[in-house]
């Protein structure tokens, strides 16, 4: 009975250890599972870890580079300040230079114009006062003539040379007042040719060197006589070709007109005479005029002959376009006051927007 006890009680402690063994290879199973885990746990750690220093030695890389393109961006922003202000200085000093010359231009140009005014009053006063003394030696002569005629039955020969000597030194003495009255008068002529090309030459500068000045809707700017006006010709192309084409024919039709514009050999003027004066007039027989408006009509017309005249004052020889500084608000030329209380105006302007 005790070995039987004794037996079942080995049973049971083999069934224990069993358990206790089961229990503990499960617990094995589970260590090694949870190793596992923790080594791809780690590895996945690790893998983040390099990434996340990757991703901060980019963004230090990229830092860097930003570092470096503010630096460049502001040593230029230093460079084109610098550039700015040796700009802005020597903008100033040419503002100050050119009012310093608009100041002696317009000095020079009041004293040409009262200097000129003056010598178109001696000039007509000195041609007023030759063509009476003319008219009064002319008449002195015929009287001379008609006393020596009168007195040529005298008999005393005497009297007679007398009278004729007397005659011509009368007459020497009118001729050489003659020659001086003429000298004055070709030396006025000169001097009015002299302040004619001054006040031309002037006008030459002050186009050369306002052309970039005048912008957007200014009284006064740049016209270059003798151009062909391509809105009419655009126009008339609208109306006459489709949608497709209009543009390219009126471009033709404008270029072709230009280029006869150009040409010498077409002098389409015809010369009249008005109250004694010889003028030059735009001839309207002219055959391509006269095919032109019959064609084109009367819009196209006017802007070749206005572009004709233009070219006909300004540069009938070479016949290519010239700047001109035109008021577009009466559309003529611009006088020179005009031009210069325009410069006036905008060097106050600027000086205003510096402040």
């Amino acid at each position: 009975m005790s070995n039987q006890s004794y037996e079942d009680t080995l049973r049971k402690q083999g069934k224990v250890i069993v358990s206790l063994q089961n229990e503990i290879d499960k617990k094995d199973q589970m260590l090694m599972e949870m190793e596992q885990k923790n080594s791809d746990t780690l590895a996945c750690v690790r893998r983040l870890i390099i990434g996340l220093v990757e991703n901060i030695n980019s963004k230090d890389r990229s830092l860097l580079e930003m570092e470096c393109k503010y630096n460049e961006s502001l040593n230029m922003v230093q460079k084109l300040m610098s550039e700015k202000d040796e700009v802005h200085g020597g903008c100033n000093k040419e503002l100050e230079q050119m009012k310093a010359v608009n100041f002696k231009m317009n000095h020079e140009m009041e004293c040409l114009k009262k200097e000129l005014g003056q010598l178109n009053k001696k000039l007509e006063e000195s041609k007023a006062l030759n063509d009476q003394q003319q008219k009064n030696f002319i008449e002195e002569i015929q009287k001379l003539k008609s006393e020596i005629q009168d007195q040529s039955h005298v008999e005393n020969g005497g009297d007679l040379n007398t009278q004729i000597t007397s005659f011509k030194d009368q007459l020497k003495d009118k001729m050489e007042y003659l020659d001086l009255v003429e000298s004055l008068y070709s030396s006025l002529i000169v001097k009015e040719h002299q302040y004619k090309q001054e006040i031309l030459d002037a006008r030459k500068e002050s186009i050369n060197s306002l052309q970039d000045m005048f912008r957007g809707r200014s009284q006064l700017g740049i016209k270059r006589m003798g151009e062909l006006d391509p809105k009419p010709f655009q126009n008339l192309c609208l109306q006459k070709y489709s949608s497709e084409q209009w543009q390219e024919m009126s471009a033709q039709l404008c270029s072709s007109w230009e280029e006869n514009l150009k040409n010498p050999a077409w002098h389409p003027f015809k010369t009249i005479e008005v109250n004694g004066i010889l003028q030059e007039i735009l001839d309207e027989n002219d055959e391509k005029l006269k095919e032109l408006r019959n064609e084109c009509g009367e819009e196209v017309y006017k802007a070749v002959a206005n572009a004709l005249m233009e070219i006909e004052e300004y540069n009938s020889s070479a016949r290519y376009t010239i700047p001109e500084i035109w008021n577009w608000k009466e559309g003529r030329k611009a006088t020179l006051k005009e031009i210069i209380q325009y410069i006036i105006r905008q060097l106050k302007t600027h000086k205003r927007k510096r402040k």
